[in-house]
């Protein structure tokens, strides 16, 4: 179908900006998003430090519910491995919190290119270790824990599903994977017009270069989680976008996941952008809800 004119005003936006690779990496971060103006409401948010890989690193923690019993979440969000943070994303975490009745972990992971790969997926493994042993004083149950993240922090859910699978984690219930990217070698694609949108194969350059300088660890499966082996895993649930350049790869690990004999089930939204969740557009707030309902069923 054609791109959904709600995305109009996010695209002008971001073709007003420079380009990435061209910007001083404060600005980069600095950069304008859209967010929304009137936050979900949850019954309680409080940021704190937790153990990383190599030091402290930056959480938030979410709460909408009794204490006592409820399932727990570990988000990891997006940004290229580059950009991003817990401010950028607290609105979808909010909605995940609010609609699935989790105690949610949102991790600040160190970022590239200051912290290269593997940074990060140490620092969500770090995490995902604090949470599991703190689910008791975080008012969670240990035997419920689900990983959710988008786009980088997509990558990031996904191996840590590989990585409780493999290095004794916490057994996971569940993975949600927002139009991650699975495959550092994968070919990046446009969209069905021949454009790309919010993201273009230079800013993927720009991103990749920073997180992984050494090109011949791209195919580690902690780097492409789509180049693992897949047997094992939790549940899945990939969301997609037609016009996001990563649309085809998060289906075709999908697709992997289920000959792998996973459970992975796949919500595809025609006419959105790479981003869409995060948006303060009606889509956005629809995936995330359906989303939040996918994960609420395996956490019951």
């Amino acid at each position: 179908m054609p791109l959904d004119t709600q995305f109009n005003e996010i695209l002008a936006m971001f073709r007003a900006m420079p380009a990435l690779a061209e910007m001083p990496l404060e600005m980069v971060r600095n950069a304008p998003i859209p967010i929304n103006p009137n936050p979900t409401p949850v019954d309680e948010v409080t940021n704190r430090m937790i153990p990383g890989a190599a030091g402290q690193i930056g959480a938030r923690i979410y709460r909408s519910g009794t204490p006592g019993n409820l399932p727990l979440l570990l988000f990891m969000h997006g940004g290229g491995f580059v950009v991003g943070g817990l401010d950028t994303h607290d609105e979808m975490a909010r909605v995940l919190t609010a609609e699935t009745g989790c105690v949610t972990v949102s991790v600040d992971y160190r970022l590239a290119p200051e912290h290269p790969y593997p940074a990060a997926p140490d620092d969500c493994f770090a995490a995902l270790h604090w949470a599991a042993s703190n689910a008791g004083a975080l008012g969670a149950d240990p035997g419920r824990i689900a990983v959710a993240g988008d786009s980088a922090g997509g990558n990031l859910a996904a191996v840590m599903a590989l990585k409780a699978r493999d290095e004794r984690g916490p057994a996971l219930k569940a993975q949600v994977l927002i139009y991650p990217v699975v495959d550092m070698t994968a070919p990046f694609l446009p969209a069905p017009d021949g454009e790309y949108y919010v993201i273009n194969p230079r800013e993927r350059d720009f991103f990749h270069n920073s997180y992984l300088p050494d090109h011949s660890r791209l195919r580690e499966p902690n780097a492409s989680p789509g180049l693992a082996d897949l047997r094992g895993l939790p549940p899945a649930l990939l969301v997609t976008a037609e016009y996001d350049p990563l649309c085809a790869q998060g289906e075709d690990y999908a697709e992997k996941l289920q000959r792998a004999g996973v459970d992975a089930t796949l919500h595809r939204y025609d006419g959105a952008v790479h981003g869409f969740a995060s948006f303060p557009v009606p889509m956005g707030k629809v995936g995330l809800m359906r989303a939040a309902a996918w994960l609420k069923e395996r956490l019951a």
